[in-house]
């Protein structure tokens, strides 16, 4: 049980509009974010996370949920929103069947943790997500730094889950082992791939004309 440390009221208030915020775009319809569970009392969503997968040369994409989450929203936003990986079934804590790729400057960065301290259950190290600043590592890094640059809200949630874990992945690895022993036996092995998405680079802006070199007016 949470104590409340802010009115209830303000709080249903408050997830409402991250709620309407979300749905006010397709965003979340095109990038294959379906939601499975919306609690006002509880404030709380859950949210699936579909990605692309190339299964076979000629035909299209095969849709899978490489993630599904839980998002709480007690005592917003005095706290961060916690997120729990779930089973998108059973909606159980759950590890993602993949990882999660942070760009960085010097490559990409896993910020998917096996285990919290508190918890014990993976958890996305990310700021404006609860178990990432009540993490021992970042006390130096304080939510109240973010809380007004709208980390906290679903749709930047969403997307950094999108961006670093679903929008990646690129295909099926497969991997066959023969065993040894008669009759022969393999062990087969499936896992979804992730690969480096190159991010789409802005138009070039028109090149700017010297002052000697701007054209005569034709006559």
């Amino acid at each position: 049980m949470v104590t409340a440390l802010i009115d209830p009221e303000i709080a249903r208030k408050k997830f409402r509009r991250e709620l309407a915020l979300w749905t006010a775009t397709n965003i979340h319809q095109e990038r294959g974010w379906i939601l499975l569970r919306s609690d006002e009392d509880a404030l709380l969503l859950e949210i699936a996370f579909l990605a692309r997968v190339s299964i076979s040369v000629g035909s299209g994409p095969l849709p899978a949920v490489v993630c599904a989450i839980r998002l709480t929203y007690e005592n917003y936003d005095l706290w961060p929103p916690s997120l729990t990986f779930i089973d998108a079934f059973t909606r159980q804590p759950a590890r993602p069947h993949v990882r999660a790729f942070m760009p960085m400057g010097d490559g990409p960065r896993d910020v998917l943790i096996d285990a919290h301290p508190d918890t014990g259950l993976p958890f996305f190290c990310v700021a404006g997500i609860r178990e990432y600043h009540s993490h021992p590592q970042h006390t130096g890094d304080s939510w109240l730094l973010h809380r007004s640059l709208g980390e906290g809200s679903v749709s930047t949630v969403c997307d950094r889950v999108w961006r670093y874990m679903a929008r990646n992945v690129v295909g099926l690895g497969i991997n066959i082992q023969a065993l040894p022993g008669w009759p022969l036996q393999a062990q087969l092995a499936i896992q979804i791939a992730q690969g480096h998405i190159q991010e789409p680079q802005p138009p070039a802006l028109p090149e700017v004309l010297e002052q000697d070199e701007v054209p005569a007016p034709s006559k």
